[in-house]
């Protein structure tokens, strides 16, 4: 019988294949700094206070400090991430994610959470990770730029060490919305930090002027399937592994392919999909292989 962290899992990573065109979209044409960006996901943290009546509770001072950093780890990761995309291009930081993220997320959990894997889901986790990097990889012409791969590494470095310690406080309070609540408060206070430099206040407070109506529109459409997306992968984390979880990225690369392919035919400038025999044969195989991987995990 598949778990019920499966499903939601997957389902968070559609929509945030979702929430990833939209954000290209905005990346391109109206969003053009990463820490502006990051900034206004991040604060808007403090809105899961809505939920504190159904459940929250106060945690001793080293698991609030825990839940803090781990909330702050996430909107610096975004900053290090879409800073790697505008120095090259997603289809090079993908798989970095894709591979690194849950790879640094099998370390952590198994060194802070104690996490251990069986056979069946580690063969399902190798799968997973391998079908990531697979379907989303793309051969290029030039070479990386250094500052680039280096965001990269951080980013999914933040990333893993995010989720991790998320799973932690899910565990030690026992409370979706305990962890919920004080990790995104820690969102909120790492995004403040980015209006200390004068050139990001300049750069955020100028942002809601330059956006146009449309595109102010599809922003605040690709936060709120972002932000049913992160409660979905949230709760994921809460019952299941954060180690496979991560592993079933992959799924979202599926989604993503299968919407940049067919909006790329209305906006080939912004969303541009080669197809070819080569990468056809590419993401038939890497399909494969990640529904190897869902097979074993739902052994």
């Amino acid at each position: 019988m598949i778990e019920l962290w499966i499903p939601l899992a997957i389902g968070a990573y559609l929509l945030f294949a979702l929430n990833g065109v939209a954000d290209k979209f905005l990346l391109t044409s109206a969003v053009k700094k990463p820490v502006v960006y990051a900034f206004f996901i991040g604060i808007t943290g403090p809105l899961t206070l809505v939920m504190a009546p159904f459940g929250l509770k106060m945690l001793s001072l080293n698991n609030l400090l825990i839940a803090l950093i781990g909330g702050a780890c996430f909107p610096i990761a975004l900053y290090f991430n879409y800073s790697a995309i505008q120095k090259t291009s997603i289809s090079r930081v993908l798989p970095i994610l894709g591979g690194f993220v849950p790879i640094y997320t099998l370390a952590l959990a198994y060194f802070i959470l104690g996490e251990r894997l069986n056979s069946y889901q580690l063969v399902a986790f190798i799968f997973l990770v391998i079908g990531a990097i697979f379907i989303s990889f793309r051969k290029e012409q030039g070479h990386w730029h250094s500052k680039a791969l280096g965001n990269a590494m951080v980013a999914a470095m933040f990333f893993a060490l995010s989720f991790t310690l998320e799973k932690y406080i899910f565990e030690v309070s026992d409370s979706f919305v305990t962890g919920l609540v004080w990790t995104r408060i820690g969102f909120f206070l790492a995004s403040i930090s980015f209006l200390i430099p004068r050139a990001n206040r300049r750069a955020i407070f100028n942002a809601p002027k330059d956006v146009s109506n449309p595109n102010k529109l599809l922003y605040y459409g690709a936060r709120l399937s972002g932000g049913a997306a992160g409660l979905m992968q949230n709760y994921a984390i809460r019952l299941g592994s954060v180690t496979l979880i991560n592993a079933l990225q992959g799924t979202q690369y599926l989604f993503l392919l299968a919407l940049t392919s067919l909006l790329s035919l209305k906006f080939p400038k912004i969303l541009h999909e080669k197809v070819t025999t080569q990468t056809i044969t590419q993401k038939i195989i890497a399909i494969v292989i990640i529904s190897f991987g869902l097979v074993f995990l739902a052994l």
